[in-house]
């Protein structure tokens, strides 16, 4: 993410030296909200991942601090995708994750893509479409506490 918006500005520094900026300047403020983005299929994965590392130089505490994981209808034919998903969303994942609340969400879809776009034609058409990707998400994730579950 953070790479995509240094292609976005053109920045003439060198990545890791803009990141430094970026971090320094926004996230190690004490009112900035940390978000640990990551799909579903490199939820086995998570511990390695660089975002759980600087999120946790940042925010030690893990009291702004959120992770979020993302495209789960991607991963739901992937058992082992999905049991570690599932110990996140309980907090049973690895201990450099424990302390980070988790979310899941799904990617947006056509439906919502569409319903947003305003080709569907009625009001409701964004919020049926919005119900149909949270029961999907509930389908998926039969065993994690339906509050970390992106209604």
């Amino acid at each position: 993410m953070i790479g995509e918006v240094y292609s976005r500005v053109g920045s003439s520094l060198p990545f890791d030296i803009w990141q430094s900026t970026i971090e320094s300047q926004y996230a190690e403020r004490s009112d900035a909200i940390l978000l640990v983005v990551i799909p579903a299929s490199q939820a086995p994965e998570v511990a390695s991942a660089k975002a759980i590392r600087i999120a946790k130089e940042l925010d030690g505490e893990c009291t702004r601090t959120v992770g979020i994981i993302s495209k789960i209808d991607q991963a739901s034919s992937e058992p082992k995708v999905l049991a570690a998903v599932q110990a996140l969303l309980l907090s049973q994942g690895p201990r450099s994750t424990a302390d980070i609340p988790w979310v899941a969400l799904i990617g947006q879809s056509v439906s919502i893509a569409t319903a947003q776009s305003g080709t569907v034609g009625t009001d409701s058409s964004l919020e049926t479409a919005w119900r149909a990707e949270s029961e999907s998400l509930k389908s998926i994730l039969t065993g994690a506490p339906q509050s970390k579950l992106g209604d």
